[in-house]
């Protein structure tokens, strides 16, 4: 322990990369805790809430739907953070075990940092949700606000938050320096051998062919498993749908990247064709997020549209409540692109800190520089918006109907998310130009 504390107070300095990379996973953990608390706090209201009444078991499915719906982004994020300096800690620790470092004192090192970051991280967003309290309890639910008694979670919860928090950010340091200790000199080095994206692509479209044909034949297995088994069924399957699409993201960026770099007349083109050939998992997890808040986006259009058409019939306060959750959900999911853009984004940008530079000395122009970065984000992100957007609407047509799918709150609602979205993605890319700005100037 003598040799650890000095050894890691030495890797928690922020180095060439700035203190950026100390400060955006910290920042990722405080999001991802506090709107993990915000949705904890809105499915147990439902719950328990005795506002429900006789529709409690309605509500029940809702929620389930919406807390599965959210789980994906808020995984992302949660590991999007604990990846963010994977690459620091691993250059540092497979530097040291190069010098003679031992296993112990690695692991050692590995898991205090991560513990740290995530639990400051984890803290902060308790004390973020604390904050957002009296606006959650605004919403209009039942009838009216809800209030801050509905939505608050009990300090059991909180703990859980922070304690699952902390966990992840160990975890996944763990995991990554198990590569560390096996192939220090190559991690060091970077040369990771290349995954096998056609299997994975064939393994994920048969399994999303496989979900998009369960779904489409709903009402068969309502017959034969029951109500109530078919809703828990249904409800997994939306979620695997939301899982498999990072299955067959990252083979089709690649092979996209590919031909970007054999068709390029421009440097720009040359340079994110083959960035994202190169490196399709890391491309494609920058924009995931925006696949999931178009899958949701159709979820969130048909149910608006669904309490739309049943208020006409008369009022009625769970069709508003549906409308409300929609746009909540939507929201929600909103933030957590946002979230996961920028801190992935400028993540990206400290990690290629060696690439820009070397293209820079290379001579190529700064806007030749900006357009191949926005390329390598951009690109993906059609593809992530079209492919979330694709199998929401597939997979929602057999139980909504063609009627609600393309009603024109529905379609208002899918348009209004790919205009935000892109919006937000590009804001996201622009945001990290006086990063780059700096790494030149200290390499000038």
């Amino acid at each position: 322990m003598s040799t650890v504390l000095p050894l890691a107070r030495q890797l928690s300095r922020p180095g060439r990369q700035g203190r950026a990379a100390v400060v955006l996973p910290v920042v990722a953990f405080a999001v991802t805790t506090a709107l993990l608390l915000v949705v904890a706090g809105g499915a147990r209201m439902f719950l328990v809430d005795p506002r429900t009444g006789s529709d409690a078991g309605f509500y029940g499915i809702l929620t389930a739907f919406g807390v599965l719906m959210l789980a994906v982004p808020l995984i992302t994020l949660g590991a999007a953070a604990a990846r963010l300096t994977s690459r620091r800690r691993n250059d540092r620790l497979a530097t040291l075990r190069l010098l003679g470092a031992s296993t112990r004192e690695l692991w050692a090192l590995t898991v205090l940092e991560a513990t740290v970051v995530a639990a400051v991280g984890a803290v902060a967003g308790v004390v973020l949700y604390a904050l957002l309290l009296p606006l959650v309890g605004l919403l209009p639910f039942f009838g009216g606000p809800v209030g801050v008694a509905a939505v608050a979670v009990d300090p059991l919860t909180g703990f859980a938050a922070v304690v699952a928090m902390i966990v992840v950010g160990a975890g996944s340091a763990a995991v990554s320096l198990r590569r560390v200790s096996v192939t220090p000199l190559g991690v060091r080095t970077r040369s990771d051998a290349p995954p096998m994206r056609r299997r994975a692509l064939a393994i994920g479209g048969v399994l999303i062919a496989g979900v998009v044909l369960l779904v489409a034949n709903f009402s068969i297995l309502g017959q034969v498993l029951g109500f109530a088994a078919t809703i828990v069924l249904l409800l997994l399957l939306f979620a695997g749908a939301l899982g498999l699409l990072n299955l067959v993201g990252a083979p089709i960026i690649a092979a996209r990247g590919r031909r970007m770099a054999r068709r390029a007349r421009t440097a720009a083109a040359l340079v994110a064709g083959r960035e994202l050939a190169a490196h399709a998992g890391p491309a494609w997890r920058r924009v995931s997020g925006m696949a999931i808040v178009s899958f949701i986006a159709i979820v969130a259009g048909c149910g608006m549209s669904l309490a739309d058409a049943a208020s006409t019939a008369g009022p009625g306060t769970v069709m508003s409540d549906i409308r409300v959750g929609a746009l909540v959900i939507l929201g929600i999911g909103f933030i957590l692109l946002a979230c996961t853009v920028g801190v992935t984004q400028a993540a990206s940008v400290l990690e290629d800190r060696e690439l820009i530079v070397g293209l820079d000395r290379l001579g190529t122009p700064e806007h030749e520089l900006a357009r191949a970065r926005r390329l390598t984000v951009m690109v993906p992100l059609r593809w992530a918006a079209l492919g979330g957007a694709t199998l929401g609407g597939v997979m929602t047509l057999p139980i909504v109907g063609i009627s609600l799918l393309v009603a024109p709150l529905s379609v208002l609602t899918i348009a209004m998310t790919f205009a935000a979205g892109f919006a937000l993605v590009a804001a996201a890319v622009a945001s990290t130009r006086p990063v780059v700005a700096g790494i030149l100037r200290e390499t000038a």
